[in-house]
Parts: structure tokens; C-alpha cells; sequence
């Protein structure tokens, strides 16, 4: 299944949450698929197509982050699937 994570991250920190992306993104947790991150060009915000068959498993990637801001997973599917 397909999860949009969004990221809502705490003012000044987007730039230290680019740099350690690739070390402690979601790609580094067992059974979750990266797909695709995309950051707000007018917003403190970073949204991340992950795949996983577990939410718990997007859940506790996205606990990483904690530190850093919020986060919201959304189950998704492909628009073709609907």
C-alpha cells in the first residue's frame, strides 16, 4: 500500500532536515519503500510517497523525525485504482 507522509517541520530546521534526508529518511526502514519527497517551495513542508505493507512500519519511520516537526500519514491510492 502507498502512504503520503507530509512533514511539517519546525521554522529554520527545513535545511538540516535536507542534508540528513538520504541518512535517516524512510528508505532506512526495514519494509518501507521510498518512492518520492517533494518540498514546499513557499512552506516548511515535505511531502514523501513511501510503500509499505504496514502504517505501523511508515509510523515509526516517520518517528525519526520527531525532533524535527509534525507528521501525517495518508493512506493513498493511485487515481487509476479508483
Amino acid at each position: 500500500m502507498k502512504f503520503m507522509v507530509e512533514f511539517r517541520l519546525n521554522p529554520g530546521s527545513k535545511q538540516k532536515v535536507i542534508e540528513t534526508f538520504e541518512l535517516v529518511g524512510p528508505n532506512r526502514q526495514a519494509g518501507v519503500a521510498f518512492r518520492n519527497a517533494w518540498i514546499g517551495t513557499r512552506s516548511d513542508v515535505i511531502f514523501v510517497l513511501v510503500e509499505s505493507a504496514e502504517e505501523a512500519l511508515v509510523a515509526k519511520a516517520a518517528q525519526a523525525w520527531n525532533e524535527q516537526g509534525e507528521s501525517r500519514i495518508e493512506p493513498v491510492l493511485d487515481v487509476e485504482q479508483v
